[in-house]
């Protein structure tokens, strides 16, 4: 009898089904550039995972930019989207006026009688780029070859160009592209070097140039720093060929 009872107890215990995973709550990841320069247009990937949508159900989102000045963006009226993959790309112009800007995103995720919904903010830097320019001149006997040019603003970096080859006595332009978000108006130093030997690191000898510009107060006209004439002297060269020797050596 007893066994009996401990077989029945056996079977009423597989015949009730296991607790079902909890479910994960609706999520939003919005992934694109938080800095961009007026009028200029930018993808953004908006990802919605979780809520009822997720057991074969489906995902919609309204995404809208919001600010204080928004004349010329897009989209300043909902934009609706839905799929049951969760992966949106929304397009976004930016305004005319630089400013701070959100873009805005509601999302459901719903199947059969089940809705949950959210809602994320990504703030947005809209501001003038800065263009940074040097000409690079090489004197040295030798070609110059992979250097990498490097530009500091006030200590901190803001980019990186790689020439592939400058000829001996040949020279060429290199320059970047940058969003100057938090940069006061005044004066700012520039420093810009190259890297000789391609070891990432500012080496002894290596320190091209520095010089400084004057960012205006927000306006319509981009910020851009003269052209910085820097010379990649002989004894850089020689810097360059000691490292590279004294590395056969060692080895």
């Amino acid at each position: 009898m007893k066994g009996r009872a401990l077989l029945l107890l056996a079977i009423l215990v597989a015949l009730v089904p296991a607790p079902a995973a909890a479910q994960e709550p609706v999520a939003i990841v919005i992934d694109g550039p938080t800095a961009i320069a007026p009028s200029s247009i930018h993808a953004y990937a908006v990802t919605v995972t979780g809520g009822p949508g997720a057991e074969n159900g489906t995902f919609e989102i309204h995404a809208i930019l919001q600010g204080a000045n928004v004349a010329g963006a897009d989209p300043v009226v909902d934009r609706i989207f839905s799929n049951r993959e969760g992966k949106f790309t929304v397009n976004v112009t930016a305004p005319e006026a630089e400013g701070t800007i959100q873009l805005y995103v509601r999302a459901r995720s719903f199947e059969g009688g089940r809705n949950e919904t959210t809602e994320r903010r990504l703030q947005i830097e809209v501001a003038r780029p800065v263009e940074l320019r040097a000409t690079i001149r090489n004197t040295a006997p030798t070609a110059a070859l992979n250097v990498t040019v490097y530009f500091y603003v006030d200590n901190a970096l803001v980019g990186n160009a790689t020439v592939a080859r400058i000829d001996a006595g040949a020279q060429t332009d290199v320059n970047i592209t940058y969003i100057p978000v938090g940069l006061a108006a005044g004066r700012h130093t520039v420093r810009i070097w190259a890297d000789l030997d391609r070891d990432g690191q500012a080496d002894p000898g290596e320190l091209v140039d520095q010089d400084f510009f004057y960012m205006n107060a927000p306006s319509n006209v981009p910020a851009i720093l003269g052209t910085i004439t820097v010379f990649l002297v002989a004894v850089l060269v020689f810097v360059l060929l000691a490292i590279r020797r004294q590395r056969r050596q060692g080895g």
